[in-house]
């Protein structure tokens, strides 16, 4: 057993300097000596100086000198500042991202959107609660006479056509005629009302696409549709109205053959 002769700690045999000041460690016990040779205290306490307890006194200052601990070579404060520094780049990479992303969503969305804001309204003379069709971005010529023959003729199409159309952007409904006669096509909207002509642009043996001309009632109903034909049976046909460049369906109706 040792002890330190400054702060009076003990330790075991196998160190040779105190944890706490450094200092060099003593033995804890004096060795016995014979009656004859024991050495005299004198007064105050002091040991005479072959005292082998107190020569460890003489040395202490001597021996905190020679040993200083040394601190680790990497300190906690600088790992800890490190991890700081990782952390803080990891954050801006994710905001980064997240802020990229966003805004490659943001451009989808009004690409997305930009098609469907020529969706069809009330026209600006029309009351509210009236009932309009669909129109296209380009103006005709409202003079054109309705009963102007096209130079194609469509067999299947010709005859007198009647439908309820509705419209999902005002979600009404308006009856629908269409007269197909010597390559003519006239349309009429009697509950708008307002009429008009179609104007062939493709045709097959199944289909046909035609741009409404409307020559009456443009207060009440939006000009240049573009309008799409489809032969369901000799008796059924399906009517698609689209704004012209777009494939957004605004109004849709069965017509039933009446002629």
């Amino acid at each position: 057993m040792k002890i330190c002769p400054i702060c009076k700690r003990r330790y075991g045999d196998d160190l040779s300097f105190c944890l706490e000041d450094g200092a060099h460690l003593a033995a804890a016990y004096a060795p016995q000596k014979p009656a004859q040779e024991d050495t005299a205290i004198l007064p105050g306490g002091l040991r005479p100086p072959d005292d082998p307890v107190a020569a460890p006194r003489a040395t202490a200052g001597a021996s905190t000198l020679a040993y200083t601990p040394q601190p680790p070579r990497f300190s906690e404060r600088r790992v800890g500042r490190l991890w700081l520094i990782v952390g803080s780049g990891m954050v801006i990479g994710i905001v980064t991202l997240t802020a990229l992303a966003g805004w490659f969503v943001w451009q989808a969305s009004n690409k997305s959107n930009a098609g469907s804001s020529q969706a069809a309204s009330n026209s600006p003379n029309q009351s509210p609660g009236e009932n309009t069709v669909p129109a296209t971005v380009t103006n005709a010529d409202s003079n054109s006479d309705s009963h102007t023959a096209e130079s194609t003729n469509l067999e299947w199409l010709t005859g007198v056509w009647a439908g309820d159309a509705y419209q999902t952007d005002t979600k009404t409904r308006w009856a629908v005629r269409l007269t197909v006669r010597d390559g003519t096509y006239s349309i009429d909207y009697p509950d708008i009302p307002c009429e008009g002509t179609w104007k062939l642009i493709e045709k097959n043996s199944q289909s046909a696409s035609f741009t409404e001309v409307i020559t009456r009632g443009l207060a009440r109903c939006d000009n240049n549709s573009h309008v799409m034909i489809e032969k369901l049976s000799p008796s059924e046909l399906s009517c698609r109205y689209t704004h012209a460049g777009s494939r957004a369906v605004i109004a849709t109706v069965v017509l039933t053959k009446k002629e």
